[in-house]
């Protein structure tokens, strides 16, 4: 069953709701030269799936990889000509990092709207908590994925289901659309408690 609090489970959701699929056809080979710092050539892969071969063997150890700099990096003994084949897969659009950005900006809103409750990362930016420290419910990680790929790109969002509809026009802009969502949020969820003493203006 799925943590929905935390970032790896709303990252999956708002690269499914801004259409950023998974590519599994990543693949760079590389002779070694004397360095052994292999750049990848997509921009956002995903971590978990890199594999590196040496001269056609997997290395199941004996490499790391710096997200930061997109470099793997080769650690196990490597002679002149060794060719190094790596298979990954890969994000079109966005890093991990990015989103994590996004998710964070996301609690804003909630705030400036007068949502009851505060939202935050933990220490290690790998879950969402309130303030007190409760894990937020399914339908807020829902909500706050909605509002993150809003955020992400105002322009080309849709999202459309039986009691709820969030569509980018030309004539609306992102905070109109975040505010859209977030007032659909009540109908949609229930009976969900907001503080007009709290709400702020965001226009």
């Amino acid at each position: 069953m799925a943590n929905w609090n935390e970032i790896s489970t709303i990252i999956r959701l708002v690269r499914a709701l801004l259409k950023d699929r998974l590519r599994t056809d990543g693949r760079d080979s590389y002779i070694f030269q004397g360095d052994a710092h292999f750049t990848l050539s997509e921009d956002y892969p995903s971590s978990s799936t890199i594999k590196v071969f040496k001269n056609g063997t997997l290395l199941t150890s004996g490499y790391s990889y710096n997200s930061s700099t997109n470099i793997v990096t080769v650690t196990a003994i490597l002679s002149t000509s060794d060719i190094i084949l790596i298979t990954y897969s890969f994000y079109d659009k966005y890093s991990d990092a990015e989103l994590t950005d996004y998710i964070e900006s996301s609690f804003v809103y909630f705030s400036q709207f007068g949502y009851r409750k505060i939202f935050k990362l933990n220490n290690d930016r790998t879950e969402i908590l309130t303030i007190d420290g409760i894990n937020p419910t399914v339908k807020e990680c829902y909500e706050v994925a909605i509002i993150s790929a809003i955020t992400v790109d105002a322009e080309n969002i849709e999202i459309r289901t039986k009691d709820f509809t969030v569509t980018a026009t030309n004539k609306e802009s992102k905070n109109e659309l975040i505010q859209k969502a977030l007032m659909q949020f009540t109908t949609w969820y229930g009976e969900l408690t907001w503080e007009e003493d709290l709400r702020q203006d965001v226009n």
